[in-house]
């Protein structure tokens, strides 16, 4: 079996770009995401290109998806790389967040990246080999204001990718941590937030920055990309 890449939230935006952009830099592409139309979209897309890839219709909130997203992946082919992309943002002010909101945040951002990472760590381990991407945020190096769960859930993902990296670098498993500005992404689609979408990061640059810090060779890693606009954040 050749090497594969998980990717979840593949269905657009940075896990969209960044699983075209694996596929033809020659691995296998497993596409996570609850979309299963416009993955299916994507595979096509992939494999007109000569690509191989497997799609994995999954809701990264409920874990026996992600059972199910790890048994089907490791059949598929060997994992080197997983990518945890899925991510949830609701901004509103701190005393008109719900439980709901809150716990919705968490489960995805945060839960489910340490879920889907553990899922795929044996594996890796056996094979001395490997690359676990968390999709972070600037927000998870600075607080911002209407944004208190998805803060949380960001400082949350990088201390469990900091945890993760000390732990497996015996391991020769590397683990990236990328902190992106605001993404011009349908991530902000039916958001209140005005920012203008044209001063935004594009994503097939991001993307391209993301492969090649996973693909840097021999022992350098880069374990955390902070990208803004040079304006810096809006």
């Amino acid at each position: 079996m050749s090497e594969a890449a998980v990717i979840t939230g593949a269905s657009s935006g940075v896990g969209k770009s960044l699983a075209i952009q694996l596929s033809e830099a020659g691995y296998k592409v497993v596409l996570a995401a609850r979309s299963k139309n416009k993955l299916n979209a994507i595979a096509e897309e992939i494999r007109k290109k000569g690509g191989s890839c497997l799609v994995v219709p999954t809701d990264v909130s409920q874990s026996e998806q992600i059972d199910n997203l790890k048994e089907r992946a490791l059949g598929f082919g060997d994992i080197s790389i997983v990518i945890n992309n899925a991510g949830l943002g609701k901004f509103c002010k701190i005393e008109e967040v719900t439980i709901e909101d809150w716990d919705s945040q968490l489960d995805v951002n945060l839960r489910a990246s340490f879920l889907v990472s553990q899922a795929f760590i044996s594996d890796m381990k056996q094979r001395e080999k490997g690359a676990l991407v968390f999709m972070n945020s600037v927000a998870g190096k600075k607080g911002y204001p209407y944004s208190a769960a998805y803060v949380a859930s960001k400082y949350g993902m990088r201390g469990l990718a900091d945890s993760m990296r000390e732990e497996l670098r015996e391991n020769n498993i590397r683990v990236i941590s990328i902190h992106p500005g605001a993404v011009d992404t349908p991530f902000w689609d039916g958001t209140e937030v005005n920012f203008p979408r044209e001063e935004m990061l594009d994503v097939h640059t991001l993307a391209q920055s993301i492969v090649h810090a996973i693909q840097s060779p021999g022992n350098f890693t880069v374990e955390e990309l902070v990208v803004r606009r040079t304006a810096g954040d809006f």
